[in-house]
This record gives structure tokens, sequence and C-alpha cells, in this order.
């Protein structure tokens, strides 16, 4: 397996490879989901790829976020100088680029980043139909999943990631960040709202006794000690997060994982406890196995949401002067970094500068001793003491982050010919069988006095000091007693060791395209792109509704929605009792001369089955597919698809792919504003769809905010949150809906509601196809208000009516779950 390690900068590259990563992967300063990493520039990215590869290790270069139309012509010139560099793979989330990079660089490898939210084996399918030779899994999924989908897709690599920062959401459907402060996590700004304090409210009851303030606080994912297992479900390449963690985490988490795999190899299955605290000692949250092995695994941390350290004592005194005792049972050192948790306030954080035992100055302090140490802030008697800085560990980190240092060179035979007449030949070879030959310019001649010896030779030819070289086998073939001048063999020397490094870096190197044949395929893309057509569709805008419920579906049918889409979730399935109702449902949209769409759930596990034989038996107009496997499975089947939102359609790219795949139409991201969406050609706008109004959902996620409040059991859940409606609570007191569907997904809304009412003359004149009100927790009554509002403001502006969008305003609000807000439609984000 791959050891793949996180670098966002050159002092963390090193750390990566010389601990012993596999392969490394990286940002640029522009298209990286990490932009708040120092990152590459194109010549650094240059100089790591030579570092890597002439150590036999590879380099992949992250553009995983989404691409604005008026930044293709940037990303493809970066692309081209990427490829040229010879990088070993991008990484990439938006599906438009993808489309692109396979007309224009086919040979380049693509890994699809885990911000394609890939999560089944219909998506893993869609990768390999679309060219990726490797996916980057949803961290969500169990080791039954994985298995699943490597049984069933056995030719493409998989990734997971096996240690590191969770996010609270899916990757890729998160738009918390985004929508409450305009840093998109799609567009790598995330501001990690979700580490932020929250108090669950529930509409009856009020505020929960919780058991900590952070419920959507991830713990740290730790699986090294499920290695072997990870071995056995088939994972090619094993992640480590931290592009935004300093150098010291990458070489200690990269350093023990790398030891780790080594014991698997060599058939040791377990994990030493001193590598565990290892880990825990560079930084955690705790840790947590995630779902690996199930999803009655607790994964959040509510307590705290940063570093939590290693527990190494109690307060036993403290003196009125600070001196403090503590109780150790571990050691403790002059300068490291201590926390101690207090009863209530502030948490007082102190580097240690001076350590007494029993009166004597000390630099280190065993288990079971009491030193005393100097703090500023009071503490009490039984309070815990955590090491939130260990400064061994870090030194022992610092000391590996040196380039050529010699535990890291690479191991090379080499041989040595002299033969009278002839030149002293050198001869390197690495251990997979590339070699290097250079000759000094001199013949070898008899020596009158001292001639060379064995022990001459291999000490000039072993001078590789700054070379990434160590010569490890050494042949010398020598006829009789003969002598070459010393400095022709040092140049000989330094000769082949060139000629390797650069036989090396050219086997290595994957196949690039020149300056003129990039030129000419972009001259060829945008010729086809000017002839692109999807004929304009013959029909007014159309306004749609995505129904949480039958009873808000019935009544935005009849209040006059043109299209009704279903949430299959609500429905709890298609079961008999269902089904009437839904067919009912159907001949109402008949008799009305509309659509009724079923809305396939945005995620769907390996494990979870769709009803397909059932949606056709029912006779919807088509589905909509908020995943790429949905997408292509219900493309295969017949069926007509809407491609959703969750898609993250960013770019007319990804719309053309969407709708060359057969999709019927494409709803655009949330995150674009209108600037944007004014830089786009028609008529793709024409099959558009946009979010104009309703309940836009922030976060979806696996895990349980009530079980890590203490609200949920462990294997005997009572379910609290079918109970009430619930809230999060801000710390400026805003309340954030969150509920739960049927598969114990949680979906976090926005505390404001979407309206663009006031936009609908700008939104017609661009030619948006249809606009969209999303009802997911609106009652019925609200909703038929809102569709009523609507359908008069869209239909009086079509036939050139006075409409007053003011008062049709002030209407919605009577309806409204919350005060309205226009997100990113003016905006934007960045």
């Amino acid at each position: 397996m791959e050891l793949l390690a996180p670098a966002g900068n050159w002092e963390s590259f090193i750390a990566a490879i010389e601990n012993g990563a596999d392969a490394v992967y990286l940002g640029g300063r522009e298209f990286s989901a990490r932009q708040y990493a120092a990152n590459f520039e194109i010549e650094d990215i240059r100089k790591a790829v030579e570092y890597a590869h002439v150590r036999g290790k590879k380099v992949y270069i992250t553009v995983n976020t989404l691409i604005d139309q008026t930044e293709f012509d940037a990303v493809l010139d970066f692309v081209f100088q990427l490829q040229e560099s010879g990088v070993d793979a991008l990484i990439i989330q938006d599906i438009g680029l993808m489309s692109v990079l396979r007309r224009v660089f086919p040979d380049l490898r693509l890994h699809a980043s885990t911000q394609m939210t890939i999560h089944n084996v219909l998506g893993v399918r869609f990768l390999k139909e679309n060219g990726f030779s490797r996916v980057v899994l949803a961290r969500e999924l169990t080791r039954q999943e994985i298995e699943a989908i490597r049984e069933a897709v056995p030719d493409i690599e998989i990734e997971i990631f096996v240690h590191g920062a969770l996010c609270y959401s899916y990757s890729g459907q998160c738009l918390f960040s985004s929508v409450v402060g305009g840093r998109s996590g799609n567009r790598g700004r995330c501001a990690q709202p979700c580490r932020l304090p929250y108090r669950l409210r529930s509409k009856e009851k009020g505020d929960y006794a919780q058991a900590g303030e952070y419920p959507l606080s991830p713990a740290d994912l730790c699986l090294i000690q499920c290695l072997p297992d990870i071995k056995a479900a088939g994972v090619d390449s094993l992640k480590i997060e931290g592009r935004m963690k300093r150098a010291e985490y990458v070489a200690t988490v990269t350093r023990v994982y790398r030891q780790a795999l080594d014991r698997l190899e060599a058939g040791e299955d377990t994990v030493p406890q001193e590598m565990l605290e290892e880990l825990a000692g560079i930084f955690n949250r705790t840790f947590t196995p995630g779902l690996w092995a199930g999803r009655g695994t607790g994964v959040l941390s509510p307590s705290r949401p940063n570093n939590r350290g290693i527990y190494i004592g109690r307060v036993l005194s403290q003196k009125a002067d600070g001196f403090t005792s503590i109780r150790l049972t571990r050691s403790l050192r002059v300068g490291d970094g201590i926390e101690v948790w207090v009863r209530s306030g502030k948490n007082p954080a102190t580097v240690v500068t001076h350590l007494e035992v029993q009166g004597q100055a000390v630099q280190e302090a065993g288990p079971g001793s009491v030193p005393v140490i100097p703090l500023s802030c009071r503490v009490a008697p039984g309070d815990r003491v955590f090491r939130t800085h260990d400064t061994v560990l870090v030194g022992r980190a610092a000391a590996t982050m040196v380039e050529n240092r010699p535990e890291g060179k690479v191991k090379i035979g080499a041989v040595v010919e002299v033969s009278r007449g002839e030149p002293l030949k050198i001869t390197f070879r690495d251990k997979r069988g590339i070699k290097a030959q250079a000759c000094t310019r001199s013949t070898a001649v008899p020596a009158e006095t001292r001639p060379l010896s064995e022990q001459d030779i291999y000490e000039k030819v072993s001078r590789l000091g700054n070379t990434p070289f160590e010569i490890e086998d050494f042949k010398l073939f020598v006829e009789e007693p003969l002598i070459v001048p010393f400095s022709e063999i040092n140049q000989a020397r330094r000769e082949a060791a060139d000629q390797l490094r650069e036989n090396i870096l050219k086997l290595a190197k994957p196949p690039a395209i020149d300056r003129k044949e990039f030129t000419r395929r972009l001259n060829e893309r945008a010729a086809k792109s000017s002839e692109w057509r999807f004929e304009k569709p013959a029909r007014r805008t159309m306004l749609s509704v995505f129904a949480g419920r039958v009873d808000v579906a019935r009544a935005a049918l009849e209040s006059g929605a043109d299209r009704v889409y279903l949430d299959l979730e609500g429905l709890k399935g298609l079961k008999t009792s269902e089904r009437v109702k839904v067919l009912e449902l159907k001949q109402l949209a008949i008799n009305k001369g509309h659509e009724l769409v079923l809305a396939l759930p945005r995620i769907t596990g390996p494990l979870q089955e769709i009803p397909w034989d059932e949606i056709e038996e029912v006779g919807f107009e088509g589905v909509l597919a908020a995943n790429p496997g949905l997408l292509l499975e219900a493309r295969e089947r017949g069926l007509t698809v809407f491609a959703d939102y969750p898609l993250n359609t960013f770019n007319p790219e990804a719309a053309r792919f969407w709708l060359e795949h057969g999709a019927e139409n494409f709803c655009l991201s949330p995150e674009l504003s209108s600037s944007q969406l004014k830089n786009w050609p028609q008529p793709e706008l024409s099959w558009a769809e946009v979010l104009t109004h309703g309940d836009l959902i922030l976060m979806i996620s696996a895990y349980c905010p009530w079980k890590a409040l203490g609200q949920g059991k462990e294997g005997k859940c009572e379910r609290p949150c079918r109970e009430d409606e619930f809230f999060l609570v801000d710390r400026k007191g805003y309340e954030f809906p969150v509920r739960a569907d049927n598969h114990c997904r949680v979906y976090l809304f926005n505390s404001r509601t979407l309206c663009l009412i006031e936009e609908l003359p700008e939104l017609l004149e661009l030619g948006i196809g249809t606009l969209r009100i999303e009802a997911r927790l609106s009652p019925a009554q609200a909703v038929a208000e809102t569709v009523l509002v609507y359908r008069q403001a869209i239909d009086g502006l079509i036939q050139g009516k006075p409409v007053r969008l003011a008062s049709l305003k002030e209407r919605l609000k009577k309806v409204a779950l919350s005060d309205f807000s226009k997100i990113h439609y003016y905006r934007g984000v960045v």
C-alpha cells in the first residue's frame, strides 16, 4: 500500500519524503482546496517533482476547487506547466475541469478528490468510465462498504484517509462556511464553522443539557491499528490529512505510519503503545476510527475543537506566588507546552521554562515525581494537566527535515572496471535496474610506485555527499597494478551520478505535450465549444418545487408548480401505504399537465438499494439525481434524469458535460453569483435551474450530534431527533434547523430563508430555464402560498404586466420560517 503524505510548504515536503512517504500531495498558489496553506510556486513544484522522482517517490498536485468560467485559461496553463514538470497525477473536484482535461491532456492521470463525494459503486464506475485512475473515497464509508466497492470495481485505485482532521459534512457538500462567512470550502477557503460552539435547542423543550459546546467538531481520524484490515480490503493508498499542519507533524505522523507498514510487511500486525503516543503527542482532538468499523462508532469530540494533548498528571497544590506542584504520570521537560484543565473559565496554558524537583532545578521530571513549575493563572488541586507540545518529539522530527540526509539517500550499486590502456569505467545502478556509466579521459597505465588500491578507488567513487545517492554495494575489477589520476576518477564519479539522476528522472516522467501542441488543442477546444449547441427548449420559464412530503407536493402542484421533485427520503421508500398517495399525486400532475419527478437521496451508500423497479412502475416523469452514480444508473435504465445542485455545476463546461451525458437539465451551484452567471453563454442557461427560494441545506453528515451531546444511546438509540424540531444555535443566537433522515444522516439548514423574488426580472432576462423553490421544511399551506406568489410574479413579468415585487415579498414573509437572505446572489464566494 502506498503511504501518501501532505505538504503545505517545502519544509513539510522534505519532512514527508525523508520520513518514508511513497508519495506526497501538494497544491499550487491557486485552485487548491487549502488556500490558507503556504503552497507552492511552479518552480517549487518542479523542484519537488525532481527531488521525489530521483528517490522513487511520486508527487500529486491538488487542483481540487470548483473552477469559475473566467479561470479556465489560467487553470489550463497551470496544468500545462504541471504536466511539463512531470507530476504524477492531478487530484481534481470539478467535473467541468475533468471534461476539458480529458480532451486537452488525455494522458494525464486524474485522481478524483474526496470533494467529489464518491461513496458508492455506481460513482466509482462513473469515474472509471470518464478516465480517472484513482478515487479518493468519502471518509464516511465503512470497511464493508469499501470492500463492496473494491469487489465491484477492481480496475481503479482506491485511496482512503487514514489519519488527521475530519469534516463534519460529507466533503464537497458543505455550504456552511460559504453561506455564513462567504468563504467557500469548495473554493479552498473553509473557515471551519464546525469547530465553533453551538447549543442544541428543541422547539418544545428549549436548550438541551449537553456533554460539550462543540457538537459539530469531529475527533481526529486514526486508523493505524486497522492497517491489516485495510490491506485485506484492497485499498491501494493511505492518505494522511494535514496540508495546514506544521512540518514536524507531517514528519512524525509519516514516520510512525511508515514504521507500522514496515512492521505489517514483516508480519507484525500490532502497533506498540509508544507509536500511538507519538501520534497523540504531536496533535490530537482525541482519536476515532471514524466509521471504518461501522456506524455505531463515536466520531465527534464535542468537548474541545483543538489539540487535546496527552494527559501527564494532576495538580497537587499551588502557592500564592503561582508555584504549582504536579504529580506526573508521564515525563515533563523544560520547553514542553502544557495546559491545565480547570473546572471553570479558560484553561491556562504555558511553556515550561523552569522545573524543580525537591528544590533542585532540573531539565526533566519523570513519571511519579512531583515537580514544581511557575504558573501565572490560578488552578486547583485535582485539575488535570495535559502536554500540548512535546519538545523531544518535535526536536526528533525537526532533525529529519534535512535535504539529502544520509538516512534518506537512494541506495545504489557501483562497479569500477580498470584495464591497461582503457579508461577507468564507473557504473552506477539503482535497485530498479536504472544505470549510468562514465569514464575517465585518461587511460590506465602501469603504476611505477604506488598503484590504485581498492580502498583508494572506493573512497573516490563513494564521495556522493551532495547527490541523492549512497553506495550500498561496491565491486572493483582490476587486472594488474595500475594508476589513473584521482581528479579524473572524481570527475567520472560526478558524471556518472549526474547521468544516473537524469536517467531516473527521464524514466519517471510521464508523457507530456509541448507548448505548440497545447496551443493547437486549446484552439480545437475553443472551436468545439463555439459549435456546441443544445436546442433551446421550446417552453416558458418553469417553476419547480422540491417537496419533502406528499402533502407539500400536492400543495405545490395545485398552486401552479410546473414540476415537483418528491423527496424519496420523505416517503420512507415506496412502500404500499405511500404508493397509493404517490399514484394519486401522479394523477394530479397528469390532470394539470405538470411533471412529478422523484428526488433520489443525495447520499446512497454501496449497500443501500434504490427501488428502481417501483420507481418505473409508478411512472414518474424522471428522477432528480444528486450524485453521479445515480445519474449514471438512471440514464442506463432509460429514465429522464435531472442533475441536482449537489453535483456542483459551477461552470458551463460542467453543464455541457451533464447535458451531453443525458441530463434533462442541471441545477446550478448556489454559490454562483449573478455577475458570474452573466459570463455564461446561451443557450446553456436555458437548460439551467436556479435555487430561488426556500430552505437551503448547509451540510449533510453521517455523524449524529444528539449522540455526541449525550442524547442518543450507543447501540440502542431512542431517536430523540424524531421527538421534536431541533436547532443548533450559534454564539450570535442564530438558529440553524437540524433534521435526520431514515438512514440517520443529519441535515443542517441555513438560519435564513433564501428569497430572490425581487431578482426575478434579472433571472428572466438571463434566460434561466427553471426557477426552483426548496420546500424541505415548510408546511403545505406555506408552500401553497409561496408557489402562488412566484407563479403570479413569473407570469406577470413574462407577459409584460406591472408586478409589485415588494408587496409580493411581504406576502412571502408572512409564511416564511425565518428572515430572508439573498445568500450569494450578489456577493458570491471567495
